[in-house]
């Protein structure tokens, strides 16, 4: 067990700085807010499709539902999916009056055969009429006013989108990067924006006063690898384009490429019922998922042949469940959220992709199973915990359970807040020995009479200091 801790204190540790950059960007990542809608994104378990990053969202902003090939029951008792819908419905009508809520559910592929959706065993027909069930359940549902839904497919090896609309018209961007010949990511990009820094002074002490062209320069851009960099241009370019839209100033403007502009309003345009308040946002993804595809492109070509392939094809260390797993970079889980009605067969083909991975890529350790509960605003009695973190972590362990009986597993139970994404490790189930991890902040403060937010939040604090120390001194010693 010993190798499995230090490989979670390394796994926790990473998380902890990740979140810390979310914290001192919270500010940023408000603003990027209130110009963008409330999304919900349905994908695959697939760790190659991980996140948000390609879509240029930053993490919070988008809520996520994950199961085996996007494979959902859509009947009205599945709770988990249509919970999960009107929350960010609700959110809309609250929070971005004018605008709808965004829903696209989305099917992967891949150009290599062999690396296509494993729960649809690369059948790209079956994986597009899971994601369409879905769809047309949802529209029947709700109006466009209220909840617009699109279907989309992501390549897995350079991560460009096709967004596919109602109407049959479609937004793909690896067409695109086709037809303007792009071969670098700057080049969507108009050559003023990228030889001045910044316009804007906080953004640019952000930057380090850097231009556009040197943040896109190198083989590892700063633009899209550098977290606190890339959340401060998202934040700018969708202000920008924000601005752009709302004037109609798109033959003055002098950010994006007039063609690669004029291409995507064209295709936009053609588009039935699109709601003007989404125009924005959504040339906004299909701009930045332009330049990532080319960069991502441009990487996978630079690596050596194993890097490449471990890139390209499963190469998943660990099996997360539950929500909250946005910080993690892409192929480093199998991801199963709770969703489809059938919780267990998720976590059997995550079992499946993993074990087949260690196959190819043995491991000194068990396989490492993180649990995460994943709460939206405070804890402030025990109440609150048990409600919200301690029966449902308990409920979902069950299902772990059922498909790992009896084997030699290590199971991470954590908690975290949305706007934090900063696991807490915590112990709720002290029958099953393979709950191992030796830090549990809730230690002590487990009943009604123990507990306290206050107490809580000191645990928290503690936790995380220590994990910033631990790291500090991971630094130092490479």
């Amino acid at each position: 067990m010993d190798l499995a801790h230090r490989y979670i204190e390394g796994y926790l540790a990473e998380n902890v700085l990740q979140s810390e950059t979310i914290r001192r960007m919270r500010h940023v990542i408000k603003e990027f807010s209130l110009r963008a809608p409330k999304v919900l994104v349905t994908k695959c378990i697939d760790g190659r499709v991980h996140g948000s990053k390609l879509k240029g969202y930053p993490v919070t902003t988008i809520r996520f539902g994950r199961t085996d090939g996007n494979i959902v029951s859509t009947n009205m008792n599945n709770f988990w999916f249509w919970n999960r819908i009107d929350r960010v419905v609700n959110d809309a009508v609250c929070n971005t009056p004018g605008m709808p809520a965004l829903f696209i559910a989305y099917m992967h592929h891949s150009d290599i055969p062999g690396l296509g959706c494993a729960a649809h065993h690369g059948d790209e027909d079956a994986a597009l009429g899971a994601i369409s069930e879905q769809t047309k359940a949802v529209r029947k549902v709700f109006s466009k006013d209220k909840l617009y839904v699109i279907e989309g497919k992501t390549n897995t090896d350079v991560m460009s989108e096709s967004l596919i609309f109602e109407d049959g018209n479609r937004i793909d961007t690896r067409e695109l990067v086709s037809e303007f010949g792009l071969k670098i990511p700057s080049e969507v990009f108009h050559s003023f924006f990228l030889k001045y820094p910044v316009k804007d002074p906080a953004i640019s002490r952000n930057v380090n006063f850097r231009t556009p062209a040197e943040l896109f320069s190198g083989n590892v851009a700063s633009f899209f690898d550098e977290y606190s960099t890339s959340l401060s241009m998202k934040s700018f370019l969708i202000r920008e384009i924000s601005a752009i839209v709302s004037s109609e100033e798109f033959h003055s403007q002098k950010l994006i490429q007039p063609e690669i502009l004029n291409a995507l309003l064209h295709k936009f345009s053609k588009v039935k019922d699109l709601p003007r308040t989404l125009l924005a946002p959504l040339l906004y993804q299909a701009l930045w998922n332009l330049s990532y595809s080319c960069y991502q492109k441009n990487k996978i070509s630079a690596l050596e042949e194993a890097d490449r392939w471990k890139y390209l094809d499963h190469a998943e260390e660990i099996i997360c469940y539950g929500e909250g797993f946005e910080l993690l970079q892409r192929n480093k889980a199998v991801l199963v959220k709770t969703g489809r009605g059938e919780d267990t067969n998720a976590i059997v083909v995550a079992k499946n992709v993993l074990e087949k991975n260690r196959k190819k890529d043995p491991k000194p350790y068990p396989v490492i199973v993180h649990l995460n509960v994943e709460n939206s605003g405070q804890l402030r009695i025990w109440e609150d915990f048990n409600e919200n973190i301690a029966s449902r972590m308990n409920t979902m362990l069950r299902n772990v359970q059922e498909v790992f009986t009896n084997e030699e597993i290590v199971i991470l139970t954590t908690y975290s807040y949305r706007d934090q994404k900063r696991f807490y490790p915590v112990r709720t189930n002290e029958s099953d020995h393979r709950i191992s991890y030796p830090v549990s902040i809730i230690e002590g403060l487990n009943s009604e009479d123990r507990f306290s937010s206050t107490g809580l939040r000191t645990r928290e604090a503690l936790y995380s200091a220590g994990k910033i120390d631990i790291s500090a001194k991971l630094s130092e010693s490479t």
